[in-house]
């Protein structure tokens, strides 16, 4: 009798997100996804539901010009699944149905989540979706308002839910266009406090992970924060307003941005700018408007992304700060480093490095393959924009996305599951080697010179 061998826990997430996803490429390629009653492109439909379940937001059409209702549904279905995640989501299902959990799908929610141990691992999954749910509700209540003043009931109730969800899953769609081909986004609402602020507060709370989240309730209980969400909130607050002051320096007097406005909205789109690229994708300005240094900024803060164990990507709040302090402090014999009276071990240093190095790596090389077949069609800035914003699920463009050969969209296809799914399985499953290698065999030390 042949034994069945069981897929380790990365392997199942990776099939789990790649099946939502080719489920969700069938369903928007059909013509009843389409206000037109076309069959959309099968690549366009890949890029698309890649993008939403990737909680990414970068598409080849206007999803409010282009999908019918059947498909924004399609779509806000997705961007829900992608937020939670495929294995919270089948673990609702589990506590739904009252199935038992077993010690190896817990082991996969645990690296799902990256979290350290299985300890308390369903309670944390049963409180994440409630949390995400009441959030998404109180979100879309608050947008409602302004909602339904402008598109009417029906329709107004119907936006702020999708909004909502979008926001807070940092997925970046929306379905606010009107302009056949022009991304519109939350242009046409710069200057509305009650729509941009809510939506700022959906992105910020999403991109901060569930555990600092779950952190600051237990505050209120007198208990006290662990040094990650004290270090995540800090990182948060230095990023959002230091790159707000450096976007209204650098957009003051841009008449194609924020150069026309008055100075509370330069203030509030400032803000907004220094939020959503961490890693929203929604927008007030157009991105390729900007001068060339708030795209440098953005492409910096879209590469930072937002708190581990969120729905926001990139390589993370605190791997950046490892990383500074791994080149800036001096480690022991041991590798590790101090900070705040706690160690960060050498382990995590090695992680932290390997996250940059595998992102930066895809960057380069998603950079050059695009060039190449790209050719003199766009430029080296908007091509390293794109690449950056897609590995980093953000779906910010500089306009771009749209006329891409079928290969260059593959290419951004591959970088957003990857930045979705590589940031839980192949750090996890690499970094469980690091510090493990074989101590039996003592090696000289290679006399390498570096710097």
């Amino acid at each position: 009798m042949v034994k069945r061998r069981k897929l380790n826990s990365a392997v199942q997430i990776i099939l789990g997100f790649l099946t939502i996803i080719l489920i969700g490429t069938f369903l928007l390629a059909l013509p009843i996804s389409s206000k037109d009653g076309q069959w959309f492109s099968f690549i366009d439909s890949l890029l698309t539901s890649t993008s939403a379940v990737c909680v990414t937001g970068l598409s080849v059409v206007d999803t409010a010009v282009h999908f019918s209702l059947f498909g924004q549904i399609v779509l806000l279905l997705l961007i829900q699944i992608g937020g939670l995640g495929f294995i919270t989501l089948t673990s609702l299902v589990f506590l739904l149905i009252k199935k038992r959990i077993t010690y190896e799908e817990r082991v996969t929610i645990q690296e799902s989540l990256n979290q350290d141990n299985v300890q308390g691992i369903v309670k944390l999954v049963r409180n994440i979706i409630i949390l995400v749910f009441v959030t998404e509700f109180i979100g879309a209540v608050a947008l409602a308002p302004s909602m339904i003043t402008t598109f009417g009931w029906s329709n107004g109730i119907f936006k702020s839910i999708f909004m909502s969800i979008s926001a807070f899953c940092n997925a970046g769609f929306d379905i606010m266009g009107t302009t056949e081909n022009v991304f519109v986004s939350l242009s046409g609402f710069a200057s509305n406090v009650f729509i941009i602020l809510p939506i700022m507060f959906l992105i910020i709370i999403g991109g901060i992970g569930y555990v600092v989240l779950f952190d600051i309730g237990g505050k209120f209980k007198k208990k006290k924060m662990s040094l990650h969400s004290k270090v995540t909130l800090i990182s948060v607050a230095v990023l959002i307003f230091g790159s707000a002051f450096l976007f209204a320096v650098l957009e003051w007097n841009n008449p194609e941005t924020i150069g026309n406005m008055t100075v509370w909205e330069k203030i509030l789109n400032s803000l907004f700018c220094s939020v959503t690229p961490r890693t929203a994708g929604f927008f007030t300005v157009d991105y390729s408007k900007l001068s060339q240094g708030s795209i440098v900024l953005t492409c910096i803060l879209m590469f930072i992304g937002g708190g581990s164990s969120s729905t926001a990507g990139g390589i993370k709040i605190t791997t950046f700060l490892v990383l500074l302090l791994a080149i800036f402090r001096t480690t022991n014999t041991s590798g590790d480093v101090t900070f705040c009276k706690r160690k960060i071990t050498n382990k995590i240093i090695q992680k932290s490095i390997r996250v940059v190095c595998i992102a930066l790596i895809l960057i380069v090389l998603s950079t050059l393959i695009i060039c190449l077949v790209e050719g003199n069609n766009v430029t080296a800035i908007e091509v390293v924009f794109e690449t950056i914003s897609a590995i980093s699920t953000v779906g910010l463009s500089l306009g771009i996305t749209a006329n891409l050969s079928i290969i260059s969209k593959l290419i951004l296809v591959l970088l957003m599951f990857v930045g979705r799914v590589g940031a839980i399985t192949l750090t996890v499953a690499m970094g469980s080697k690091i510090g493990s290698s074989k101590q039996d065999i003592q090696y000289p030390d290679a006399k390498i010179m570096v710097g």
